[in-house]
């Protein structure tokens, strides 16, 4: 009879003693390993009175050393400055469709020299 009257036990875990990030500590192993990059960075450009980035312009642009060691200076350079480019954003929503019903042409009249649809 006395195992009737225990409550049945919840198993769909939840919170638990000592679970999870301490209190407070709300930097990401990632954030924290870029933060340490950047300081790096910073103070070997004032050791050296160059940054980074102007180390590997140097390097992308030096006629002397070989296109295939200006090369992955190159492509790193363009990798980690230029902006990625994601369908769905802001100029996705601009362009509007690429191919239009008969009815829904644009009128070429509204563009400088355009002819006019139709």
């Amino acid at each position: 009879m006395a195992e009737n009257n225990r409550k049945k036990q919840d198993g769909r875990g939840g919170a638990r003693p000592g679970a999870g990030r301490p209190p407070g500590k709300t930097e990401t192993l990632s954030v924290r390993q870029v933060k340490e990059m950047r300081q790096t960075a910073e103070r070997l450009a004032k050791k050296h009175g160059r940054t980074i980035f102007e180390v590997l312009g140097d390097w992308v642009y030096d006629t002397e050393l070989n296109t295939k060691d200006r090369m992955p200076a190159a492509k790193l350079y363009l990798d980690k400055m230029m902006i990625s480019v994601s369908e769905g954003g802001e100029a996705d929503k601009n362009a509007g469709p690429a191919v239009f019903l008969p009815e829904m042409r644009p009128n070429l009249e509204l563009v400088d020299g355009g002819k006019k649809a139709g």
